[in-house]
């Protein structure tokens, strides 16, 4: 249990994949501090092999990284958890339309206010 704002709530695990150190680093830092549990990895490699042994929530990417991009991230993840909720962030219009398909899209740079609101709603919805 995390206490948020005086209220006592089980969080909610994101898994972050993000290729860049600062965003990653300012994310991580800003969405724990709102209380949900944090697994932050660089690549779509690492956040596989965390989908097999982890507990995973919402699985939040970017849409653009080297190697496996967030979009083919969010085909295999829900291949293997259909059930899974994605959000996306880019900084890139041209996939913009791909992303938002699959999950809740928002576009860099990302205001707290607003990413901790979307995580929220995105958790809430069915």
């Amino acid at each position: 249990m995390v206490a948020v704002r005086g209220l006592m709530i089980a969080p909610y695990t994101i898994l972050f994949v993000e290729d860049d150190a600062g965003v990653r680093e300012s994310t991580t830092t800003i969405l724990s501090a709102h209380g949900f549990r944090m697994l932050v990895v660089r690549n779509a490699e690492e956040a596989l092999a965390y989908l097999e042994r982890e507990h995973v929530d919402v699985l939040f990417t970017d849409v653009v990284m080297p190697g496996v991009n967030g979009i083919a991230l969010a085909k295999q993840a829900t291949a293997r958890r259909p059930a899974l909720k994605i959000m996306f962030m880019t900084a890139y219009y041209s996939r913009a339309a791909e992303a938002a398909a699959l999950g809740k899209l928002m576009f860099k740079p990302v205001r707290e206010a607003e990413m901790v609101a979307g995580l929220r709603e995105l958790i809430a919805s069915e």
